[in-house]
């Protein structure tokens, strides 16, 4: 189904302004809490609260996003997202906020997130031609990674000269006016239309799964992501954080351009991804993504011990220096795993079943994301920083050799052949 460029652009435009907003809380509401609290747990929380949502109600809203308009789930989650964040930014200027408050409006903006995912990623396939969906979703990537830059950046900064408060405000009116903008754009349902049931939906979500066991070797592919995304997604959103702020001393600046590095790489590297190796097979560029991000991961341990933050200067520019390449290089490497992945499914996966196969893999991705960030969240209280970073490094990387040596080749040999089939066939 190929739209005019109008809607693709509105389509962006809308992940731009929320995007720039998210990334500034993604930054903010962590110092936030580690300046209220100090705790490693509360962190620990937060994260598995944020999570939570996605492993309870993904396979649900990729039901809806197969049922329901797109269009209309897209716009209704950014006006509901940004209301909820405004509230939150008034009860901070009347000092009624509490970590309790935050963390269940958390909750609730999280479920709105994992509606609203699966549906605008399946959307897009809609919207785009299949011979420019790679090049459509380089440039949402590089949208992605540009507002994470902005965004973080933006937060270190908001956070640390006005607050919380004002953080909240520009978040909650960014939602608004992505949602504005997608009101804009010309989309008609492709899917079919039925009534939902507690019955028809586990029949669907059950054919989401059929869906995913039908395409050969996905399956291991999802086990090694839980297994790593358990490690090192855990370890960026809980570890870093706490590390950067509490034991090396970091400002609030300091701390989001260093988040910033990381998607910076990210969207470096789909640029490279979109010059100069768009063509390439998605195993060989999978296969230097995976060994070459738990090099620098490890990398990243190591300089976290007292003995390299010593002789960097602790809280120094030149300390903060480093670590940001490595995080920049991790990012570049990034990409080359992820978004020629994006491009297959899309392609490979009816448009019929894109919204349920799309949650399916969120979910068993992020499967077991919160317990890791929850436990090591008590590890801090506990143990240093630096101790769980190696051992989270450690730990990815047995896991990707393991999988390069069992599994991967098996993972990904049907990359050009993975054809759409029926459930149950």
């Amino acid at each position: 189904m190929n739209i005019n460029k109008k809607n693709f652009y509105l389509y962006a435009l809308g992940r731009l302004v929320s995007i720039i907003g998210s990334g500034i809380q993604m930054i903010a509401i962590p110092l936030f809490i580690l300046d209220l609290t100090g705790s490693g747990t509360i962190m620990g929380t937060f994260v598995l609260v944020s999570n939570l949502p996605r492993l309870i109600f993904g396979p649900f809203a990729g039901v809806l996003g197969d049922r329901f308009d797109r269009k209309k789930i897209m716009v209704y989650m950014d006006f509901a997202r940004g209301a909820i964040i405004l509230l939150l930014a008034l009860m901070t200027r009347m000092d009624a906020l509490q970590i309790s408050g935050l963390l269940i409006a958390q909750f609730i903006i999280s479920t709105m997130d994992i509606t609203f995912d699966p549906a605008t990623q399946a959307m897009l396939g809609d919207i785009v031609h299949s011979n420019d969906l790679n090049k459509a979703n380089s440039i949402i990537q590089g949208i992605n990674s540009f507002s994470f830059i902005v965004g973080p950046a933006m937060g270190g900064i908001l956070y640390g000269l006005f607050g919380i408060e004002v953080v909240f405000l520009i978040n909650g009116i960014s939602f608004v006016l992505s949602g504005l903008s997608e009101i804009f754009i010309n989309y008609q349902q492709t899917t079919e239309k039925l009534k939902i049931n507690m019955k028809s939906t586990l029949v669907d979500i059950k054919e989401g799964f059929v869906y995913l066991k039908s395409m050969n070797g996905l399956l291991l592919l999802l086990i090694f992501a839980m297994l790593s995304n358990f490690l090192m997604t855990s370890m960026f959103s809980v570890l870093v954080p706490f590390f950067a702020r509490e034991v090396v001393g970091f400002s609030g600046q300091q701390f989001g351009f260093m988040e910033t590095s990381w998607v910076t790489g990210i969207l470096i590297g789909n640029i490279i991804l979109g010059v100069f190796l768009s063509k390439k097979k998605a195993t060989a560029l999978f296969k230097t993504g995976i060994i070459t991000e738990s090099f620098l991961f490890m990398g990243f341990s190591i300089i976290a011990y007292p003995f390299a933050v010593t002789f960097f200067g602790g809280s120094s520019w030149l300390y903060f220096s480093v670590i940001a390449v490595i995080f920049a290089m991790t990012g570049i490497f990034n990409a080359l795993v992820n978004t020629p992945m994006l491009t297959l499914f899309q392609k490979k996966v009816s448009s019929n079943y894109r919204s349920r196969v799309f949650s399916v893999i969120a979910v068993l991705t992020q499967l077991i994301v919160p317990v890791g960030a929850f436990l090591f969240g008590l590890g801090l209280d506990h143990f240093d920083a630096h101790h769980l970073i190696l051992v989270g490094s450690i730990g990815n990387m047995v896991i990707t050799f393991l999988f390069l040596i069992i599994g991967m080749t098996k993972a990904l040999a049907d990359e050009n052949s993975i054809n759409s089939v029926e459930p149950g066939r």
